[in-house]
């Protein structure tokens, strides 16, 4: 069999040759050469996952609801990939003017009423290239071809040698033969369907080979791809693994979807692992004219709305999921996924028509630019460690173009663009509304570890930020969560909660939603009530301030100072506690943003650098005294700064009490009866307490030992780990110096030693490294009395 003649009208210009010109008036037609093969198929395609990943796109489409992809050993001895569907087949006039028609693609919009064996596939198109059979060129030398239909007796066999293109690229391309027979079945054991024997393999593939492409095929498929549709499987068979299998399933702790090869591959998409977190669901209707937005808290419907879509006008029939990770779901997404950490599995993935377009979502991809945003405002914004979930583009979409490679995305559109535009304004900023100016990242209060915010807390904030802030001309309708929204916060400024109902009132109006208006009336009742109340809470509260008073003067003195109050005793002191809340937020996005500023500076080459990074960590070390002392000031009693000797073992005790620790580090104080009094100044000590417990934390410790000893004139405090511990050809001392990292393992000490230091000088006392400890770090830091 020969490809045919007409192709020569039909390639593109890059692939011929011109005929010589045998009068000036002659018609001119390309030649196509033999070397095209390698063009449209290994050197095209130069990634074998890939490869793969488009055999299968080409049973999806063909309408399988089963695929299987076998590596097995031959009698003979030869490795093969076999992939067989049960999808509707092809006759032997689908293989002569569809499958040898090179570049060709039924699939492709102005072909597909053309089609025949697609006519009750009912499923939209996953590629259109007409060139994904190339593919098997780049797994393997060889291709065995089996095809049938339902209606077929015989099914059809084609076999390609494809080095045979390789041998003389003077060669015309459809001059170089393929052979054609029949058999009298599938080897598949299909009553219908395509099957494809790759021989002669190009590459090995190893377990980790395998397992790597096992959990890449786990994404490939998007959860939306099944609804309403056929059912999609996709089986990874490889015998010779089935042995190691058994041996990795006897072990605990791991994920079978994703630590043994053969079987059944499952789509882990995240919503399938029941996490409950913050989401948010934004959809472009199928012509595109409305969008949709549905937010989500913790498994608890919080609001929706629909809006007209008058910016985004070339986008239609795209949904969009997000995910917001806290630290608690990271570490379920973790549990869950066999120790696989969210950073390492990618963030938000893009589908068009059920299959992903790589490399989207992958770990370092940014296609969106969140991590960029971030580098601005690191307490402001989120970035792609923090937000995983997925793009659906549906339909025919033209306009969304993947690259023939296949590994590099979409091709650069202005709807792509626009689609840049609409996941950052109607998705991550409305996530970012919440998650960091409502519900404090999702994350206990530093002022009550034992606290998260709940929806129930913020429903006034929700109306206000949200249901009412839609542009009023595009706004169409509102859907809440009653229970949310009738709950108002009593401790609310009554000005705020009126300036929000007026805004609620008016969003009312607007759509004449029924239940928005009721809604409106009965925050209008308890607006009343809640006025009414503050009036009587203001008077009792000047009350309680002066009985208060009284009881302080004729309280007895304390044997020793309390350091962390266990909650706020008046108006004024609540009043003061929210300052330092201001001052803790405004200092915590300060270190984000000198960190920031250092690491620009760092690799550049300038004639005062060195005096400029001395500079900026005196402002860092600064930033965070005044940092900690807001912590400090939060939890305790305003009298932070020392005037004489206090017990600083009572300190250590009552910080690491009051929750000053890192998540995963045991805290464990050495007791002791004595007080080990001693100068020191509480914002110091907190800062030199949580910077030798981050290095302890990145050494791989889970255990900080601290000790006290008094010695002469000195309070001696140990701080002992049992992490990695200093290289030998590490200097001590030179871990004090700005900047430095003993970059063990890629973990260590780096600046935060340089500030304890400081820290330690400003106290009058020394610092230094115990060299004999054999089983981790240890810090001796000592004090005088």
């Amino acid at each position: 069999m020969q490809f045919r003649p007409c192709l020569l009208n039909k390639l593109e210009l890059q692939f011929g040759r011109c005929f010589q010109m045998t009068n000036q008036n002659s018609t001119l037609s390309f030649r196509v050469s033999a070397g095209l093969k390698n063009i449209i198929g290994r050197d095209l395609i130069s990634d074998k996952y890939i490869a793969i990943f488009e055999l299968v796109k080409n049973s999806y489409d063909a309408g399988a609801y089963k695929v299987d992809i076998s590596f097995i050993k031959t009698d003979e001895g030869h490795d093969q990939i076999v992939i067989s569907d049960n999808g509707c087949g092809m006759t032997y006039n689908d293989i002569v003017e569809k499958w040898l028609f090179v570049a060709y693609s039924e699939k492709k919009p102005q072909n597909r009423e053309k089609a025949s064996f697609r006519d009750e596939i009912k499923r939209e198109v996953a590629g259109a290239k007409g060139v994904g059979r190339f593919s098997c060129d780049r797994l393997g030398a060889l291709l065995t071809l089996v095809t049938k239909t339902e209606s077929e007796v015989s099914a059809n066999k084609v076999e390609v040698n494809w080095n045979k293109f390789e041998l003389d690229d003077t060669q015309e391309f459809m001059n170089i033969p393929v052979q054609y027979s029949t058999v009298g079945a599938l080897p598949s054991g299909f009553s219908k369907g395509t099957t494809l024997i790759v021989d002669a393999l190009r590459e090995s593939w190893s377990r980790d080979e395998l397992l790597r492409l096992k959990r890449s095929l786990m994404k490939l498929i998007s959860p939306d791809a099944n609804k309403g549709e056929l059912p999609f499987d996709i089986e990874l068979i490889v015998p010779a693994e089935r042995e190691n299998d058994n041996k990795v399933l006897s072990k605990a702790g791991i994920n079978p979807d994703r630590d043994i090869v053969n079987g059944i591959i499952h789509n882990d998409i995240f919503e399938k692992l029941n996490i409950k977190t913050t989401s948010i669901e934004v959809n472009v209707s199928e012509d595109g004219q409305l969008i949709t937005s549905k937010l989500t808290d913790r498994g608890e419907y919080i609001f929706s709305f629909v809006e007209k879509n008058r910016s985004y006008y070339r986008l239609r029939d795209i949904s969009i999921v997000v995910f917001y990770l806290n630290q608690s779901a990271k570490a379920s997404f973790t549990r869950q996924m066999g120790g696989v950490q969210p950073k390492n599995y990618g963030s938000v993935f893009i589908y068009k028509n059920g299959f992903r377009i790589n490399p989207y979502g992958e770990p370092g991809q940014d296609f969106f630019g969140i991590d960029q945003r971030k580098a601005q405002g690191w307490k402001r914004f989120l970035g792609t460690r923090e937000i995983m979930g997925r793009i659906s583009i549906k339909g025919d979409n033209d306009q969304f173009l993947e690259t023939t490679s296949r590994a590099h995305g979409f091709i650069q559109t202005p709807a792509v663009d626009m689609l840049a535009d609409l996941f950052l304004e109607k998705v991550l900023k409305v996530l970012e509304k919440y998650v960091v100016n409502l519900i404090n990242w999702g994350e206990p209060l530093k002022s009550d570890p034992q606290h998260t915010i709940s929806p129930s807390e913020i429903g006034e904030q929700i109306i206000s930020q949200f249901i009412t802030s839609v542009d009023s001309k595009d706004i169409v309708s509102v859907d809440y969560n009653p229970d949310i929204l009738t709950k108002s916060n009593a401790q609310g400024s009554q000005d705020s909660i009126t300036m929000s109902l007026k805004k609620l009132e008016s969003a009312a109006e607007r759509t004449q939603d029924t239940g928005l208006i009721s809604l409106t009336q009965t925050l209008k009742k308890r607006t009343e009530s809640i006025i009414s109340h503050n009036i009587q809470l203001e008077e009792q509260n000047a009350e309680n301030s002066k009985e208060l008073a009284r009881a302080k003067k004729e309280g007895l003195a304390r044997e020793r100072q309390i350091y962390f109050l266990k909650g706020a005793a008046n108006q004024n002191v609540t009043n003061l506690v929210n300052g330092f809340h201001s001052i803790y937020t405004l200092t915590d996005a300060s270190r984000g943003n000198i960190s920031y500023l250092r690491e620009l500076i760092a690799p550049m080459d300038l004639e005062n650098k060195d005096f400029i990074l001395s500079i900026i960590g005196q402002i860092q070390q600064a930033n965070e005294k005044a940092h900690k002392l807001a912590d400090l000031a939060i939890h305790g009693n305003q009298s932070l700064k020392q005037s004489g000797p206090h017990s600083l073992y009572d300190f250590i005790r009552q910080y690491i009490d009051a929750g000053f620790t890192i998540e995963g580090l045991k805290y464990i104080l050495v007791q002791d009866s004595r007080a080990f009094d001693c100068k020191f100044d509480s914002s110091s000590i907190g800062v030199i307490i949580d910077n030798i417990a981050s290095n302890s934390v990145k050494a791989g410790a889970t255990i900080l030992q601290i000790s006290l000893e008094e010695t002469g004139k000195y309070v001696e405090v140990a701080f002992s780990d049992n992490g990695i511990g200093i290289a030998e050809n590490i200097d001590p001392k030179s871990l004090f110096e700005w900047g430095f990292s003993s970059n063990r393992q890629k973990k260590g000490y780096g600046i935060g030693l340089y500030h304890v230091k400081q820290l330690v000088d400003e106290m009058k006392g020394t610092v230094e490294i115990d060299t004999t400890y054999p089983q981790g770090f240890k810090l001796i830091v000592r004090l005088k009395k």
